[in-house]
């Protein structure tokens, strides 16, 4: 993601990148093809919308960043006056949350300036606050700083984390449990209202299960990591049972630290992917993890959660699609003006699809917006704004994703 933290600059493909945006810009101007395109074979898909939306909603507040605590130390990069981080996370939408945790947040302090600086952030960006603390460090001085942040965040806090990665730090989760029930009894002693996230654990969805149920009363958010690294079967699987214990206990629940190996075409597609499984599944929201050492706007991950965004605050439809392409997927949801978007999604390196989309009901003024990279290993994606589109012969190109809205 961004490197507006850091301001770094990264090299560009930049023949290669150029010469591809140039092909894509010149076919939309002649239709729905792309250029490089024609090199590829192409696998027809239909997809089929309901007529009626179903009563499953993306939230608002979906849309999530997370970043290391240690960059709020200091107040350089989360202030009120950091335009450029402003208008980038302002860019992924007027409302989401930021999620501050990481390696060393044990090891992380904030002072009673860094919190204000970072109340002046969050509300200069309208997200809301889940704030890490140290599970580490001295109690009664944690205690202070969870009460400086309630202060200073007001109703931009949502949510007080303890530690980060917990199954990583405690040998099991008795033992967390025991850390995590003194140290809220401390913070809690300084400052009442207190609420409380977590368990956010890196490979142990099953601790949230556990978590829930021990300690419903002073929660509001259900948290696990996600680290993808394309072997991690057994904690997706995990994750999609989560939805269960957050109906059961009547909890919210978030996907966040999601980390992909390296910010390419590859891991941006995937993102909006897993985005969706998500949102089907029933969660409240994933945050991305933004390290202040990726991508500038133009990068892939940032690309695709721009994406992405436009399908929040919306009303999932039921797609179904019928295809022997192996990486095509699409999901579709409806905004309160009726209006309906339609992800399609092309993870296959060489070869394309040939779309129908039946829309469920007379579309009205179809159009797309796509995002096509060189390959699926490149780090850059291009874009190419809204053109007019038509959705019963709608070719998507190997490694790209389309918006359609009808």
């Amino acid at each position: 993601m961004a490197n507006v933290c850091r301001g770094m600059t990264k090299r560009i493909e930049r023949r290669a990148f150029l010469a591809a945006c140039a092909a894509v810009s010149a076919s939309a101007a002649l239709g729905n093809g792309i250029a490089y395109g024609q090199q590829a074979g192409f696998v027809s898909a239909n997809v089929q919308l309901d007529s009626a939306a179903s009563s499953r909603r993306v939230l608002a507040e979906f849309m999530g960043l997370s970043f290391e605590a240690s960059l709020i130390p200091g107040g350089a990069f989360f202030n009120g006056g950091n335009r450029a981080l402003i208008a980038y996370v302002r860019g992924l939408g007027s409302r989401g949350i930021l999620q501050f945790g990481g390696a060393n947040l044990d090891s992380t302090a904030y002072t009673s300036d860094d919190l204000t600086k970072l109340a002046q952030f969050a509300a200069a960006v309208n997200w809301r606050v889940v704030l890490g603390l140290s599970m580490s460090a001295p109690v009664f001085g944690v205690a202070d700083q969870a009460a400086k942040a309630s202060q200073a965040l007001g109703e931009q806090l949502l949510a007080f984390e303890l530690g980060n990665a917990a199954d990583q730090s405690f040998k099991d989760y008795g033992t967390f449990l025991a850390a995590f029930r003194s140290r809220v009894a401390s913070v809690s002693a300084n400052d009442p209202a207190a609420s409380y996230a977590g368990p956010g654990t890196a490979a142990h969805p099953d601790w949230a299960t556990r978590f829930a149920q021990d300690e419903r009363p002073q929660l509001v958010l259900l948290t696990q990591q996600y680290n993808h690294t394309g072997g991690e079967a057994s904690l997706r699987l995990g994750v999609r049972d989560l939805g269960k214990t957050a109906t059961t206990v009547d909890l919210p629940y978030r996907i966040e630290q999601i980390v992909s190996e390296r910010n390419s075409v590859a891991n941006a597609l995937w993102a909006i992917d897993f985005a969706f499984e998500l949102a089907g599944s029933g969660a409240d929201g994933a945050n991305f993890h933004d390290d202040g050492d990726a991508a500038a706007e133009q990068g892939a991950l940032y690309q695709a959660l721009q994406l992405f965004k436009e399908s929040v605050n919306t009303l999932l439809v039921t797609a179904k699609v019928q295809t022997a392409h192996n990486n095509f997927a699409a999901y579709a949801v409806e905004r309160e003006d009726r209006t309906r978007l339609v992800t399609l999604l092309n993870r296959d390196s060489n070869v394309g699809a040939t779309v129908n989309l039946n829309a469920g009901r007379a579309p009205r003024n179809p159009r797309v917006r796509r995002l096509t990279g060189l390959s699926m290993d490149t780090t850059q994606m291009n874009v190419v704004d809204w053109q007019p589109a038509d959705p019963s012969a709608f070719e998507l190109p190997p490694a790209s994703a389309a918006l359609i809205s009808l």
